[in-house]
């Protein structure tokens, strides 16, 4: 008998089915839905739990967690679980939950109202959703994961565990072929810095910045991945940075896949920025920061090396007063190129609006060559915008004389082969605005066949003489086509 038959025959016995020879999960056959998994990891006792939120999934309590914000009511919530099957989530707070919102829409959560303060939903799939009950105050982040597989064991060969429980470490240094794994339940107060091939950090666990002040935690950034080779960083959550949250620098073949990060609790926190590397991943991430969502940065130190091979994709942002998107501005690399960004749900921009013209804009998307340095061939498709009440610059792609490591660059950069594809609007249209400018530096620095596809804001489609769209000076073939 093969795999599969065995399967079969093992689930047929005890009155199950079988959907797969790898995967073997049993179904309710009174309700044709397959039979739910559900983990869940209780905080350490030295965390306070939070009391604004109780989530229930099938039952089992999931425990809240809190983080920080200088805006609005200053403080959020956060909580995880992992499943399989379909589940109900309750959900019940201490404010009315009578205008609750959930974003994004892409994951189809449908709530049921279970009286004023409390709600309801089910699922089948892993979701990562804001439940926000009064806007951007207080707003609960829930998180459904699939399953952990191949779980590292303490004591396993180049494995440095951290199980349930707060810990202390300060600053966890990585090298070839080592996994970190922070197990959930975990809270790990510090930082990471790695330097290697085959470097994992993994884990449903916390790591935890909140100690530290502004730019005075013991390492440059949270996750401080230095010159490293084939990199994984998933499923793990960073709670509160003190300046920039993931960093890869000088890296070749990296994968960030389902890490969310917890932010806005100090200026300068970007959430993911790509420093000198090329074929790096980031997909599944749900990121909430004050300062810049993604970056793409090159920074000295790393021979000019070019930033190329990049895809972002299936993810959610959240930025208070920066940029989603922002690609360039330190410039120190030979090129940046080769960058798709796609399937993306932009749940808050900036509250914080500045026009075009200035230099320290905020936008969804913002592209800004610098130093002479060549941008070409990025891709922004199947890209979903919430507009709420603040209004926002939507595109700006403007080569510019910027800065790095406390210079100013004697140039602007050049900026060609852009397309925006699929780009959607949707929400508040009162204040929104979405400027979208396109302008180059001079002749020698413009902006080139830069092409906007099916861009739509609030059901209407974009084109060149649309209000708020700006195509200026030393630029060639811009061009715009709806459908």
């Amino acid at each position: 008998m093969n795999a599969w038959g065995r399967c079969l025959a093992r689930w047929s016995v005890a009155g199950l089915l079988c959907v797969g020879a790898a995967a073997c999960a049993p179904l309710d056959a009174a309700r044709g839905r397959f039979a739910a998994q559900v983990v869940t990891y209780p905080a350490p006792a030295e965390e306070i739990v939070a009391a604004d939120y109780r989530v229930e999934v099938n039952g089992r309590p999931v425990d809240v967690y809190r983080a920080e914000s200088q805006y609005f009511d200053k403080k959020y919530y956060f909580a995880s679980f992992d499943f399989s099957g379909d589940v109900t989530v309750r959900v019940t707070s201490t404010q009315s939950l009578a205008r609750v919102k959930i974003l994004p829409e892409r994951f189809g959560i449908q709530p049921t109202a279970e009286g004023p303060n409390a709600l309801s939903f089910s699922a089948r799939q892993p979701f990562r959703i804001a439940i926000k009950r009064d806007g951007r105050n207080s707003p609960l982040l829930l998180f459904g994961n699939p399953l952990e597989t191949n779980l590292p064991q303490p004591g396993d060969t180049n494995v440095v565990y951290f199980g349930p429980g707060v810990h202390k470490p300060v600053k966890v240094r990585l090298t070839d072929n080592q996994t970190l794994y922070l197990a959930g339940g975990a809270v790990v107060k510090g930082c990471v810095e790695a330097r290697g091939t085959n470097i994992t950090v993994r884990g449903r666990g916390i790591l935890d910045g909140n100690d530290y002040p502004h730019l005075k935690g013991p390492a440059g950034f949270m996750l401080n991945f230095a010159g490293c080779r084939n990199l994984v960083v998933r499923d793990v959550i960073v709670r509160g940075p003190w300046t920039w949250a993931v960093v890869p620098a000088g890296c070749d073949g990296v994968l960030i896949d389902n890490v969310k990060i917890c932010g806005s609790r100090v200026l300068n926190d970007d959430g993911i920025d790509v420093v000198n590397s090329r074929d790096v991943t980031v997909r599944n991430c749900f990121i909430r920061t004050q300062d810049d969502c993604i970056a793409v940065k090159g920074l000295d130190g790393w021979g000019r090396k070019p930033c190329e091979k990049m895809v972002i994709e299936s993810c959610e942002f959240w930025t208070d007063r920066a940029n989603i998107f922002r690609v360039g501005y330190e410039c120190e690399a030979a090129e940046m190129s080769g960058l798709v960004a796609r399937d993306i749900d932009v749940l808050h921009y900036s509250m914080n609006y500045r026009p075009p013209e200035a230099f320290w804009c905020n936008t969804v998307f913002f592209l800004q060559p610098s130093g002479d340095m060549p941008m070409r061939d990025l891709r922004f498709e199947n890209i979903r915008i919430h507009a709420d009440e603040y209004q926002a610059v939507l595109v700006l792609a403007k080569p510019m004389v910027c800065g790095v490591g406390g210079r100013k660059y004697a140039t602007a950069g050049r900026l060609s082969a852009c397309m925006f594809k699929d780009i959607e609007v949707t929400g508040n249209a009162e204040r929104f605005g979405g400027e979208m400018c396109v302008v180059g530096a001079d002749e020698q620095r413009n902006v080139e066949d830069v092409t906007f596809e099916n861009v739509r804001r609030f059901g209407c489609p974009v084109s060149e003489k649309s209000a708020a769209v700006t195509v200026g000076a030393h630029t060639r073939n811009i061009r715009f086509i709806s459908k």
